[in-house]
């Protein structure tokens, strides 16, 4: 990845709905090479893909909680992968410490969220979870790109 691929990733974090015209003229390059730049870091899975991020009313809405996950086996494989089965589970991080990792749960309600928790402790090599249910977020960054 060069610098352009970088700078074409900043302005896809910020808005990922920018029309290709758009990104050409922020980046100062042809459309085509901004299209083949996107095809490219789709196809080696740089971007992985193209999400919608819901507004505070809709945040509102929702029920957010963090569970850490101690496996009782060493390779956590296969419980990832029943982890991505579930849809009220929005991220998946491996951590290093007393837990052997950490997922964020979103669901439509408290019934949803506690459904969805007890199916992660069903999981067979899940040994312990701790949840924590988020009650805000402060960002700690800038997220925002000036335009050039």
């Amino acid at each position: 990845m060069d610098d352009l691929d970088h700078r074409l990733l900043q302005l896809l974090t910020k808005d990922a709905r920018t029309s290709v015209t758009d990104l050409s003229v922020d980046l100062g390059v042809s459309r085509g090479t901004v299209q083949n730049r996107i095809d490219k870091l789709l196809h080696t899975r740089v971007i992985q893909r193209f999400t919608v991020e819901l507004g505070s009313s809709e945040d509102d809405h929702q029920v957010s909680a963090l569970t850490m996950i101690r496996l009782k086996a060493d390779d956590g494989k296969v419980t990832i992968a029943a982890l991505k089965r579930i849809e009220e589970i929005f991220e998946i991080h491996t951590l290093s410490g007393n837990f052997d990792m950490v997922v964020e749960v979103r669901s439509a309600s408290l019934k949803r969220l506690e459904k969805t928790l007890d199916r992660i402790r069903s999981l067979p090599d899940v040994a312990e979870t701790q949840s924590h249910i988020k009650l805000s977020t402060i960002s700690s960054r800038k997220t925002e790109l000036r335009r050039k």
